[in-house]
């Protein structure tokens, strides 16, 4: 269930990117996705690849799900460990 309202919170905030400014801002996103599973991880990094390609999108993380899920479907992205 948790994934759930945390998928409809995510879709929320999207929708309201372009409303807020007419700026090229980056997205963040902090922890977005602890309570995804794996598909939905994977719909979402897709989705956000293919509506937000002129956005820069940080993904902060505190696991390696993430990169394992960006390198199974082929997704380039930079990698910052801190």
């Amino acid at each position: 269930m948790s994934g759930t309202i945390d998928q409809l919170y995510l879709s929320l905030r999207i929708s309201s990117i372009n409303e807020l400014t007419p700026e090229n801002m980056p997205i963040i996103l902090d922890e977005t996705f602890a309570f995804f599973d794996k598909k939905r991880l994977e719909n979402v990094l897709r989705f956000l690849r293919d509506a937000y390609s002129d956005k820069q999108i940080i993904i902060l993380t505190c696991t390696e799900r993430e990169c394992n899920v960006l390198n199974s479907i082929g997704l380039d992205y930079n990698r910052i460990v801190m």
